[in-house]
């Protein structure tokens, strides 16, 4: 695979001969220089995909060269570098089309880990664009771990096999059934879902099945059933393991003989619908604790989907994450609002037990909090917020740092947190911590906190 090519640049010598060093040893290929103006001149005549640069150079400044960069090639990716900490500047950045924002002093590992999340997000973007442009998936955000389903999703989506579409709550099932009709020829036709789990038996089978006048208490007219109403085309069972077990009797008939008979009937009536299943059960064990029918079990899982948890998904949080804090800015008439540095860190690092919906409801409330158009560490839920600092200290000591490196990264995040919880205010700012103004200055001193 050919080498990603890097553009640096970085005045003070040292830094600059460490950070080439440290890129070129992972495999990029680096071109460093000292001034904005000279790295412009190599721009003209030689194409980079990523821009790393200083925000304070001599002439020419590192956002002055972001935006100009920007003009030549709108695509270039830019992760700025600065020695001060404010959440203005990083705004800024964002604001300005940067990728990324890292504050000195900055591990290795901190810049590599930095660079390998933009070339990731970049191949997943590139992936979701493929996918957007065939009709049917655009709904759908993921990279490497959601290709078998997106492959198994373009295999079977034309047939009239049953689809078991697997997965915990909040992964996406339904998002899966829709591509599957969609890119199914029975598009044009009537897709109905229904939820298994919402409603008592008597009334599911009525919405299932239909009824004639008089099958019970209330049925003043004959009404047909879903199935009907779904003839030549689609029809999704949402939430099928929470199906009472007299039903799955009645189902497995009508898969097995095509024809339903309506509530209270004797005349069998012929539907043609493709049918498609999801749960967050296993159906396997529900089965084996005899709360499912296994005949049924091998009737609808001719052709099994499973989605993964989204903590499976490795780094197409970063694509999600996106995709997410543009919808919802879009919806809210707020498109100018980003992610401070440290809220798109502990987004990143949260596992998210809730899934896809959790992170969509993350971004509901952290943009409509976010009055200033940037969303900051404290418009994100209390358990994003500890899970980031906690998951923050275990990765650095993965890294193999020190106990007291290790306590001061954490400090200094903290601290860089609280400032912002308490917009810059220092008296604010040292209450929440539990330390006195004096001890704050100090620490924000020996931190090297602006």
């Amino acid at each position: 695979m050919e080498s990603r090519r890097i553009l640096l640049v970085e005045d003070e010598l040292a830094m600059r001969i460490g950070m080439q060093q440290t890129l070129s040893t992972a495999g990029y290929e680096v071109d460093a220089y000292e001034d904005a103006e000279s790295a412009l001149q190599t721009l003209r005549s030689v194409s980079f995909e990523l821009l790393i640069t200083d925000v304070r150079l001599p002439g020419m400044s590192g956002f002055d060269l972001l935006d100009q960069v920007h003009e030549l090639y709108p695509n270039m990716g830019t992760i700025l570098i600065t020695a001060y900490a404010e959440v203005e500047l990083a705004v800024k950045a964002m604001r300005g089309g940067a990728y990324d924002f890292l504050c000195k002093p900055f591990s290795n590992d901190g810049l590599l880990i930095a660079v390998e999340r933009y070339f990731n997000f970049c191949e997943l973007s590139q992936q979701n664009q493929q996918l957007k442009a065939e009709k049917g998936l655009e709904d759908m955000v993921g990279g490497p771990a959601m290709q078998e389903v997106f492959n198994r999703i373009r295999a079977v989506a034309d047939s009239c096999v049953p689809v078991l579409i697997q997965g915990a709550s909040g992964t996406g099932k339904e998002l899966v059934a829709n591509a599957l009709h969609r890119l199914s020829s029975r598009r044009n036709n009537e897709f109905l879902k229904i939820n298994c789990a919402a409603l008592p038996e008597l009334l599911l089978e009525s919405e299932l099945f239909g009824h004639e006048k008089g099958a019970y208490t209330g049925a003043h007219n004959r009404r047909i059933g879903k199935f009907e109403a779904a003839n030549k085309g689609t029809f999704f069972f949402d939430e099928i393991g929470d199906m009472p077990l007299a039903l799955q009797a009645k189902l497995l008939r009508v898969l097995e003989d095509g024809e339903i008979t309506r509530l209270g009937g004797n005349v069998p009536v012929k539907v043609d619908v493709r049918v498609i299943f999801a749960t967050a059960t296993d159906i396997e064990e529900a089965v084996a604790r005899g709360e499912f029918r296994e005949d049924l079990s091998y009737r609808i899982n001719v052709v099994p989907v499973r989605l993964p948890a989204l903590r499976e998904r490795g780094d197409d949080i970063i694509a999600l994450i996106d995709h997410f804090l543009r919808e919802s800015s879009q919806r809210y008439g707020k498109p100018d609002t980003v992610l401070s540095p440290q809220a798109a860190e502990a987004l990143r690092l949260y596992d998210y037990p809730g899934n896809i919906r959790e992170l969509r409801n993350v971004f509901e409330r952290a943009v409509l909090l976010a009055q200033d158009g940037v969303i900051r560490l404290g418009h994100l839920p209390r358990k994003v917020q500890e899970h980031g600092a906690v998951a923050e200290l275990c990765r650095d000591a993965e890294k193999g740092l020190g106990l007291e490196e290790g306590v001061h990264r954490y400090e200094r995040n903290r601290i860089i947190d609280a400032l912002e919880k308490a917009g810059g205010r220092k008296q604010r700012t040292a209450e929440s911590l539990g330390i006195s103004r004096k001890v704050l200055w100090k620490k924000m001193k020996d931190l090297n906190i602006s």
